[in-house]
């Protein structure tokens, strides 16, 4: 297996399908010449000319195809969002660091919005090594969960929150976590999703003495670490070279969860 690209090299990719997660949510699948050589919870640059270009980490990666689940947050992302199949993108990476699969214990992984996609390479690659993880994933309510339904097709094994009880818990995901971490006995979390859920989960793990991952999403222009738009302060930490994935005893106390820099630079509130 091979990387996708490099910084100076661009692959082609074809949308083979387009699938509607909900009305914010997208899936496209891509035609690849092989199947790339990414880790959970790396990242790829994808490119649409004249469109922009963003850091997206995969939802599922299989021989010929590559799935890349995009909420339509801005201009590039809601342009990526509605591309029809035949349409091409350009892809390049993989860049940044993955989840530590390797760590001895019971995994817990817990998946806010998108995160519940962008976790699912971790999950399948745990499967893979004879480890059952168990994932939690969430929603403000049923019509706003993502990959369930690919979930279920993959026979995950995963339990689901809603904040108005519409399908499953009823109550936020940090809240389930709590309930189930303090039931069961898990070694490791991993987690993608808004910040602010993040840090919750991250502080409980700390309280528990749990080692917990987390996968930070900010605005990424070169991915190499050069232009800086992804800096955690006050630690200089830089999210697409040192990160996405930080052990969150690493981050808690910096910017996570709380300030990150705008498509022009200037710092701005974290607001979800």
């Amino acid at each position: 297996m091979r990387s996708l690209g490099s910084a100076h090299h661009y692959l082609e990719a074809k949308i083979v399908s387009n699938i509607r997660e909900n009305n914010k949510v997208n899936t496209l699948v891509l035609r690849v010449e092989e199947k790339p050589s990414i880790e959970p919870g790396q990242f790829l640059m994808v490119w649409r000319p004249g469109d922009g270009e963003i850091p997206i980490t995969p939802s599922l990666i299989d021989v010929g195809t590559l799935s890349l689940t995009i909420e339509k947050v801005g201009f590039t992302s809601t342009r990526l969002a509605e591309l029809k199949p035949g349409e091409k993108v350009f892809l390049r990476g993989p860049y940044g660091n993955g989840f530590n699969l390797s760590l001895p214990g019971r995994y817990l992984l817990v998946g806010g919005g998108t995160g519940a996609a962008s976790l699912t390479p971790a999950y399948m690659r745990l499967v893979e090594k004879n480890v059952e993880p168990l994932l939690l994933v969430g929603g403000r309510s049923r019509d706003n969960l993502v990959y369930v339904s690919k979930l279920r097709e993959l026979k995950a094994r995963f339990q689901i929150a809603t904040d108005d009880g519409s399908d499953g818990f009823k109550g936020t995901l940090p809240e389930l976590f709590n309930e189930v971490a303090s039931k069961n006995r898990f070694e490791n979390v991993l987690t993608i999703g808004p910040e602010k859920m993040m840090v919750k989960i991250a502080e409980k793990c700390r309280e528990l003495e749990i080692s917990c991952q987390v996968s930070l999403v900010r605005i990424v222009k070169c991915g190499l670490g050069i232009c800086g738009s992804c800096v955690l302060d006050p630690v200089g930490l830089r999210v697409c070279v040192d990160g996405p994935v930080f052990y969150g005893d690493r981050i808690i106390g910096t910017d996570f969860g709380r300030c990150m820099r705008d498509e022009e630079g200037r710092r701005t509130e974290v607001v979800l």
